[in-house]
């Protein structure tokens, strides 16, 4: 399966809509439309289409209602700031745990032996 890459117009849209980072709408689009596919392919199994079929695809889709597209997204963006927020916690607990590691000085000067 390959991810396609969402709008820029429309990530910059559901980011302002949601007050959410670009790269969190970007997920949060892709997560919507991933959702929608294996919602039609569960579709297309009950009834026996054609998964692959593009425009009956569509057809469906347009079947939908403006609330029901709309919350595919919604539950996107409200499963990715979810998930962020778990995985933030985490690796603050993760942190906490750890001695701060003294800083290592490197350069890109040849050592120099005394003897």
């Amino acid at each position: 399966m390959r991810t396609m890459t969402p709008d820029p117009l429309a990530v910059l849209q559901v980011a302002t809509m949601h007050n959410i980072t670009e790269e969190q709408a970007a997920t949060a689009i892709n997560w919507a439309a991933q959702m929608t596919v294996h919602a039609w392919e569960a579709y297309a199994d009950t009834l026996g289409l054609v998964k692959k079929d593009g425009v009956a695809m569509e057809a469906w889709f347009s079947t939908l209602g403006p609330d029901l597209r709309s919350s595919a997204l919604e539950d996107a963006v409200t499963a990715v700031v979810g998930a962020d927020s778990v995985l933030a916690e985490t690796y603050r607990k993760q942190d906490g745990h750890q001695p701060p590691r003294a800083r290592v000085m490197r350069t890109n000067r040849p050592r120099v032996r005394i003897h």
